[in-house]
């Protein structure tokens, strides 16, 4: 495969060599946004810097056929990112096919609990680094069990453009949207549309994450949890306000949060905590 990614779309719209204008704009654009996000999320960061983005491009040429899009990363200076100049973006284009992946059914399975009015729980690996894996998510009774915290980022990042595409995969304009990279394979088709259910504003779920409470307003309940060097806005209950003030500003605090995702926004503030409880473990073993 001579290409970092094919974006592969069946349907009417890209039928006999004439492309439907609307339908071929919504291919770009979402794409484009998607990429970029899931490139800033496996960054290890929110978003993609400005200087950032005016190195990153697409080289794009269009396959005759249904449509395929030929995709390759191009950087004017490769030598910025370290992760574009080990091979030119074969292994980026693989980590973020499968990240994409994993956000997906990610959402696929919150919506799932969701859908039935069942409370479940994210269990996460607080691990940012590029070298870490993404392996397909677990679920085990009302536990969903993710390996890297990239993959809640990117479920998150990714929501917009996700869901402007697949309210218009209508099985008949636009049948199905593949995304390939040389090892991986991934569709957006009928079957993704429950997660576009309406009751995606909170999160019914707790998971556990280790870091530091910083400048924290006892007063009005808020603060922000420093982790891996990645800053949350957190809130907590009046109850916890005593211990919130016994382990602010102390490193390698254990959280038991619930994730608040205000899916109307995708600025820095997308993504928050409430904490449900905070401890300090006796033993810390740095690996």
């Amino acid at each position: 495969m001579d290409t970092d990614l094919i974006i592969y779309a069946k349907g009417e719209a890209f039928e006999n060599g004439i492309y439907d204008l609307r339908s071929l704009d919504l291919l770009f654009s979402s794409y484009r946004s998607i990429l970029d996000r899931l490139v800033a999320v496996q960054l290890g960061r929110r978003q993609l810097s400005a200087p950032t983005k005016r190195q990153l491009n697409y080289d794009v040429k269009i396959q005759e056929g249904s449509i395929e899009l030929l995709i390759d990363f191009a950087l004017e200076h490769p030598e910025m990112l370290a992760i574009f100049s080990q091979d030119g973006g074969y292994q980026l284009s693989t980590a973020l096919t499968k990240l994409f992946r994993d956000a997906i059914s990610l959402r696929v399975a919150a919506a799932k609990f969701i859908e039935k009015g069942q409370i479940f729980n994210i269990n996460i690996n607080n691990s940012f680094n590029w070298g870490s894996r993404n392996n397909n998510i677990a679920i085990n009774g009302s536990n969903i069990t993710i390996p890297d915290p990239k993959i809640l980022f990117a479920a998150q990042a990714t929501r917009f453009s996700t869901d402007k595409l697949l309210r218009n995969i209508d099985g008949k304009n636009i049948k199905k949207v593949n995304i390939t990279s040389p090892e991986e394979t991934f569709t957006l088709d009928d079957s993704k549309k429950i997660i576009l259910g309406r009751d995606k504003q909170i999160l019914p779920a707790s998971l556990k994450i280790v870091g530091r409470l910083d400048m924290v307003a006892f007063s009005s309940h808020r603060g922000v949890i420093i982790s891996n060097n990645e800053s949350f806005p957190v809130t907590w209950d009046e109850k916890n306000r005593t211990k919130m003030q016994k382990f602010a500003d102390k490193k390698d605090v254990l959280f038991t949060v619930n994730p608040v995702i205000d899916h109307s926004r995708l600025d820095n503030n997308a993504i928050g905590f409430h904490v449900l409880n905070c401890e300090q473990p006796q033993t810390i073993m740095d690996i």
